[in-house]
């Protein structure tokens, strides 16, 4: 909404331009733009009122305590000697209350079609609006002046003496003023002559009924339309214009007839017409002012303000409300153009306007609120996020919408039927997310030209139940490569599997939670033979691996990456947060190393579990240092070397001792993997 300080110092005195652009913030509007005294406001939804200028003046008078000046156009119909009078020229009917309440018609004859005067033509323009002529611009200047929408035809193009207001018929087609051809459904009102459509009821009117150089006379409609009507129609023919905003967010019913009035009069003067004598006034529907109680009481315990009655009664009537006060609490009738007032709550927020927020001290609350803090859920987090952030990886939140190209783009086929809205306002965004995997693919392909470490906590979900979908919580983690080659006196460190491996055993252990099996498997977003699933004590955690050179075309991503889809459940269950600390043993360590020759698919990990079951207590740790194929290992086979450490905690090993443990890790990995030790 766009309005001078001129235009606003016609109803009320405003203040200087710094103390104006307060008392719009404490009001509730916005300033977006303050600029050759022309300021441009942010509207709420449910300020309908402020969207005109005399709207606008009265809340500066409520505010600023300025008194309000207020004008009521005088309607003469003089010059006008012959003709029938409106109210019995032109007969309105309304099909239904519920989408329009109030319909006015007055009848301007004898008008000359031209310029509007400059001043208006000045004002137009500082409120974003374009001159076309002098019958437009007066209605588009009441409109701005008053916030009631106005529509002129030409009266000449009318067939009969029947306006009727109506819902569209299926298949009905109206060419708008835009000249766009539209066909119309039945959310669509609209205003009928008795041939058929002539204009869409609060939104824009007929090409069949435009006013031109040629007319004469003018049928001038003033009207309150429904918000949800008018609203349901714009989205159904996916036009708005500066009338069904209004309208949407409600124009007073009861204001209808004086703003018909004024715009009457200003054509009189503006296109040297006659005023036809009579009106035809329709109002299927009375909208009487809303009564609402409130109690001084609750006003003091929620404002948190020692308020006298006559404060609280005071600032309800700056505002224009009518109160009665009684014993300990008044009762307040709601004008009618403050649709946005309900309940007592309501009118102890506008209490706090006009009193000020600024106003209100600030105070500390008494007493702890009591189970303030972190959940143990919580706590464990915020610490696996810490984890993660040392890894050096940043965290990211995404959309929960998706749309099933994305999942198909990722490689991925849906385990459940994906939950999908009924009313999607794009394309792009018709489902909730089943895996958090497009959502980082979408991210590295943001961030292709760098190397990317990144990682995200958040929900999917799966429409398994018919009332409530599933909302797992999920972990996924993703590395992307450098795409430049490394610096010549220092590698760039590679996002590979092992990469992606030590960031998630580092999360496990972090969070106490037992080391991970790494199975061979498949996945449609990973590359075949460099996945693996996570096991944990029989339970599968997640998926770990390189994503599929399919699914990184898809992406574009011209460097390799990894990713890891963790389930949180399952982790939260393993972990172990609160963890004993166990003394370093002061006696010295005996390293032994192995190499084996086995079978090339037996993984790492088996011949680490069976060391460490063949050894037992005096096995500390177990680390793979090397692994080669080729000649002289046959084919098929590889070669693979560990290091065993060994270390009591209460005495010296000795050589026997270690020796006995190798010999039984040498028998264990030779019966149960068929390996052979290489000498």
């Amino acid at each position: 909404m766009r309005i001078s300080t001129e235009w606003l110092n016609e109803y009320v005195a405003t203040p200087p331009d710094a103390e104006l652009e307060h008392v719009f913030e404490m009001a509730g509007i916005g300033v977006e733009n303050h600029e050759n005294g022309v300021w441009t406001l942010e509207i709420t939804s449910n300020r309908g009122d402020w969207l005109s200028a005399q709207g606008l003046a009265r809340e500066i008078s409520a505010m600023t305590g300025a008194s309000l000046k207020t004008t009521q156009p005088d309607i003469v119909a003089t010059g006008f000697e012959s003709g029938e009078a409106t109210s019995a020229a032109i007969r309105v009917e309304i099909e239904d209350a519920d989408d329009c309440a109030h319909y006015v018609a007055r009848i301007i004859e004898g008008v000359q079609i031209g310029p509007s005067p400059d001043w208006m033509q000045k004002r137009l323009v500082e409120c974003g609006m374009r001159p076309i002529n002098n019958v437009v611009d007066v209605t588009n200047y009441v409109m701005l002046e008053t916030g009631q929408p106005l529509h002129a035809f030409d009266a000449d193009t009318l067939r009969g003496d029947t306006i009727i207001v109506r819902r569209a018929q299926s298949g009905e087609k109206l060419v708008t003023l835009d000249e766009t051809e539209r066909e119309l459904d039945d959310e669509v009102l609209l205003i009928t002559d008795e041939s058929g459509p002539i204009g869409i009821a609060g939104i824009m009117g007929g090409h069949n009924s435009e006013v031109t150089e040629r007319t004469t006379r003018i049928f001038l409609e003033s009207a309150h339309f429904s918000p949800t009507r008018t609203r349901r129609g714009a989205r159904a023919l996916n036009l708005r214009t500066e009338a069904s905003r209004r309208f949407e967010r409600w124009v007073d019913p009861n204001s209808v007839l004086r703003c018909a009035d004024r715009a009457a009069r200003l054509l009189a003067e503006c296109c040297g017409g006659r005023i036809a004598p009579g009106v035809t006034d329709v109002c299927s529907r009375i909208v009487d002012p809303a009564l609402v109680t409130l109690r001084f009481a609750r006003c003091r315990a929620i404002l948190g303000l020692d308020l006298s009655e006559d404060e609280v009664v005071s600032a309800l009537q700056r505002l224009g409300f009518e109160v009665e006060p009684a014993e300990e609490s008044a009762t307040v009738s709601i004008p009618t153009w403050r649709r946005d007032i309900e309940r007592e709550i309501d009118l102890i927020e506008e209490v706090a306007r006009i009193h000020g927020y600024d106003k209100i001290p600030t105070t500390l609350p008494k007493n702890s609120v009591p189970g303030a803090g972190l959940n143990a859920a919580q706590r464990l987090q915020q610490a696996a996020r810490a984890t993660l952030l040392g890894c050096g990886l940043n965290e990211i939140v995404t959309y929960s919408l998706e749309n099933s190209a994305a999942t198909q783009r990722a490689g991925l086929t849906q385990e459940a039927p994906a939950v999908t809205l009924r009313n999607p306002l794009t394309e792009d965004y018709t489902q909730l997310r089943t895996s958090l995997i497009p959502s980082l693919l979408n991210v590295l392909s943001n961030n292709a030209r760098t190397r990317a470490g990144i990682f995200e906590i958040g929900k999917v979900f799966a429409s398994k139940h018919e009332l409530q979908p599933d909302e797992p919580l999920k972990i996924g983690i993703a590395l992307l490569d450098a795409p430049v080659e490394p610096h010549w006196r220092k590698e760039t460190p590679t996002a590979d599997f092992f990469a992606l491996k030590a960031v998630v055993e580092t999360l496990l252990s972090a969070l106490g939670a037992p080391g991970g099996d790494y199975r061979p498997a498949l996945h449609p977003s990973l590359h075949p033979g460099r996945c693996a699933e996570i096991v944990l004590d029989g339970e599968t955690l997640g998926i770990i691996g390189e994503v599929h050179p399919d699914v990184r075309e898809n992406y574009n991503l011209k460097s390799r990456a990894v990713l890891a889809q963790l389930d949180w459940a399952i982790l939260a269950n393993h972990a172990q947060p609160s963890r004993t600390a166990q003394t370093v043993s002061r006696f010295p360590a005996s390293d032994r190393d192995l190499a084996l020759v086995l079978n090339y698919e037996v993984p790492a990990a088996r011949v680490e579990k069976a060391a460490r079951e063949a050894a037992g207590a005096l096995l500390e740790s177990v680390r793979v240092f090397d692994v080669y194929t080729g000649s002289p290992i046959p084919e098929g086979q590889k070669s693979l070397a560990i290091s065993l450490r060994f270390r009591a905690k209460e005495r010296t090993l000795t050589d026997a001792e270690v020796d006995e443990a190798m010999t039984k890790v040498r028998a264990a990995t030779e019966s149960t993997l068929g390996a052979q030790v290489r000498s």
